[in-house]
């Protein structure tokens, strides 16, 4: 008995609780930010200092391991599979996000756009339309745009190749300081290889997922294949593995007229680049494969000329303008429409009034608000 308290006690000072129990309440509180009045933030806080505190004590301990999830479907504003993590991995997932965003978002390129602070859909949209009057001098000469995407990309990573790209950062990161590489490892480890699918609970009716094709669904996956979509550690997990894409395509491969928004990516060049690019399609799908055991969408290959109008991220970059694209306008109808009815907060639509305003879309706006009856003085 002597020896294994020995053991606990040991391994205890290697990470200071102090310093964990502090991370973990600053975890805390970016967790429960605009959720404070769900059942599960309300019964953690009811014992705050206490389940904090045994939180610590599991992950000095190595006794942690992540709670059952909720799964259910989604239709809004595309259908789609959630899992819901309980409070307490929620805050695990803050904490190892806070731990590492900043070192790796200083390695990821620029082009990046997805889950990046100061960054997002509009950046990507409105670089790719600079991209595009650089490619073809002001629309005054032919230029091309190829868009790509990764076949069930959530779906179909592999936990193992996304542990060790992990490691290979934290051991780069924490370098000086291995007691708390080795604690993110073992955080990492839980909630990586952690099957969300075991145990988990069904909110609403398995009839549900007939809609959802089986390859965007964890349920129908290999063994030691996919991440839960949503989770603030499985965004940053994304980022992380196609890192190692961005790279090949900005360094090795050239292509400096780069961007990506999560698995959505896109390449434009000049006339006189066209050639090449279009032999350099087969080498990025042969990178994914053999470097990230991913694939490229069959159906989602698009390379067309940048004076017919490019679509991407919700928006069409035409020669003058931005615009609309069919999918945003159809979202931001049914947005309005389920605030009309009282299912959703009117705060829902305040992206899309957000992002119209840097679009060719005030009849847009003002269409939906006149449909409903709401005053348009935007």
């Amino acid at each position: 008995m002597a020896t294994k308290k020995k053991c606990h006690k040991s391994y205890a000072n290697q990470v200071s609780r102090a310093w964990l129990h502090r991370e973990l309440y600053r975890a805390y509180l970016a967790a429960r930010k605009h959720k404070r009045h769900t059942k599960d933030v309300y019964l953690f806080e009811m014992n705050l200092t206490e389940n904090l505190t045994q939180l610590c004590e599991d992950i000095i301990r190595q006794r942690y391991q992540p709670s059952r999830s909720i799964a259910f479907i989604v239709r809004f504003p595309v259908i789609r599979e959630i899992f819901a993590a309980p409070f307490r991995d929620r805050i695990v997932h803050h904490f190892l996000y806070n731990m590492s965003y900043d070192w790796w978002d200083r390695r990821l390129i620029y082009d990046s756009y997805s889950c990046r602070i100061g960054k997002g859909a509009l950046l990507g949209i409105l670089r790719l339309q600079h991209f595009i009057r650089s490619a073809s001098e002001d629309y005054t000469k032919e230029a091309y745009v190829l868009k790509l995407d990764i076949q069930g990309y959530f779906m179909s990573l592999s936990r193992q190749k996304l542990f060790d790209r992990i490691c290979w950062g934290i051991e780069r990161q924490f370098a000086g300081n291995r007691n708390t590489g080795n604690l993110m490892k073992y955080l990492w480890k839980q909630i990586i290889f952690d099957d969300p699918c075991k145990g988990v609970r069904i909110r609403g009716y398995w009839s549900n997922w007939s809609c959802l094709p089986r390859t965007k669904s964890l349920f129908y996956q290999k063994a030691g294949y996919g991440i839960v979509i949503g989770n603030l550690s499985s965004q940053l997990l994304s980022n992380i593995m196609l890192d190692q894409l961005d790279r090949y395509i900005y360094y090795e491969l050239g292509y400096k007229r780069y961007g990506r928004y999560v698995d959505d990516f896109y390449i434009v060049v000049t006339a006189e680049e066209l050639a090449q690019l279009k032999k350099d399609i087969s080498k990025i799908d042969m990178f994914l494969k053999g470097e990230l055991e991913l694939t490229l969408h069959p159906r989602k290959r698009y390379l067309q000329e940048v004076h017919k109008g490019v679509e991407f991220l919700g928006a069409v970059v035409y020669p003058n303008h931005l615009a609309p694209s069919k999918r945003f306008k159809n979202n931001f109808y049914k947005a309005a429409a389920e605030v009309g009815m009282g299912y959703r907060d009117a705060n829902s639509i305040i992206s899309y009034l957000g992002l119209s305003k840097h679009y060719d879309s005030k009849k847009l706006s003002k269409r939906v608000f006149d449909y409903y009856g709401w005053d348009y003085s935007f």
